[in-house]
C-alpha cells in the first residue's frame, strides 16, 4: 500500500493536528485497556516486565516515537508468599507518557491516577510542529 494511500479513508477536512490527536488517543487507550487486569506482584522484576513488554508492544503501532510506562510500585500489593497473594493492574496503578509523531506535528501525552479527580486521566500535555 502506498505510504500516503491510508489518508483516503479519513475525512479531507480532518487536520493534521486533529489526526495526530485522534493517534495519540488511541495509542492511550490501547495502553490502558492492554494493562488493565494483567496479574502482578510486588515483585520488581514482574513489574519491569510487564512495562518493557507493553512499551515494547505499543512502540510497534503507528507513529509512536518514544513510550514508557511506569507502574506505580506503591499501589501494588501482594507479594506472592501465597499462592493467592498477587494484585491486578488497574487505572490507580497506570502512569505512561507517550510522544507521536504524525506529519510533523509532535503529541506529548499521558495517562495517570488524579488523585482529586479519582480518575485514570488520559491528556494531552504538549503539541507542537517539529523544528526542521
Amino acid at each position: 500500500m502506498n505510504e500516503r494511500n491510508y489518508d483516503i479513508y479519513f475525512s479531507s477536512d480532518l487536520s493534521k493536528r486533529e489526526r495526530a490527536c485522534f493517534e495519540t488517543g488511541i495509542k492511550l487507550g490501547a495502553l490502558y485497556h492492554i494493562l488493565c487486569g494483567i496479574p502482578v506482584s510486588s515483585d520488581i522484576n514482574i513489574i519491569e516486565s510487564i512495562e518493557k513488554g507493553i512499551e515494547a508492544a505499543i512502540s510497534c503501532q503507528p507513529y509512536v516515537k518514544s513510550i514508557k510506562i511506569d507502574l506505580n510500585r506503591n499501589k501494588i500489593i501482594g507479594d506472592k508468599k501465597g499462592e493467592f497473594d498477587y494484585d491486578e493492574i488497574t487505572g490507580k496503578v497506570i502512569r505512561a507518557e507517550l510522544i507521536i509523531e504524525y506529519d510533523a506535528i509532535i503529541v506529548e501525552a499521558k495517562v495517570d491516577w488524579i488523585e482529586e479527580l479519582q480518575y485514570p486521566l488520559m491528556y494531552i500535555n504538549n503539541i507542537h510542529k517539529k523544528e526542521l
